[in-house]
């Protein structure tokens, strides 16, 4: 497995990331993001249903949509969900690790309702 990542966790959306991201196009932005909220519930909702062997899939496909769009808070989040690797679907951390980032989401919502 590899190591932690650097994002800094207190940042709910990177604008300046989303900028590169999208060559600076803020309709491109606004629909990159739109997708992502769009896809984002569903992400978690793979991830609440996975079984043991898929937790570790799921919790990177959610880590992988929210790097790319800078949603740091989120996507560490979804990091610490990866390194349990196959949790047992009665582990308390798996619970503890979905409210978590059912909370980001929802921040991370407002935030983009503000971009």
């Amino acid at each position: 497995m590899t190591s932690e990542s650097t994002w800094d966790e207190s940042i709910v959306l990177d604008v300046a990331h989303l900028d590169g991201y999208t060559g600076g196009d803020t309709e491109l932005a606004r629909e990159v993001l739109k997708i992502f909220i769009d896809n984002a519930p569903s992400y978690l909702a793979d991830l609440g249903d996975a079984d043991c062997q898929s937790w570790r899939s799921s919790a990177h496909k959610l880590k992988g949509a929210a790097r790319g769009i800078g949603a740091w808070r989120l996507a560490r989040a979804a990091e610490r969900a990866e390194f349990l690797g196959e949790p047992a679907a009665n582990d308390d951390r798996r619970v503890a690790i979905l409210k978590e980032m059912s909370a980001r989401l929802e921040q991370l919502k407002e935030r983009i309702q503000s971009f």
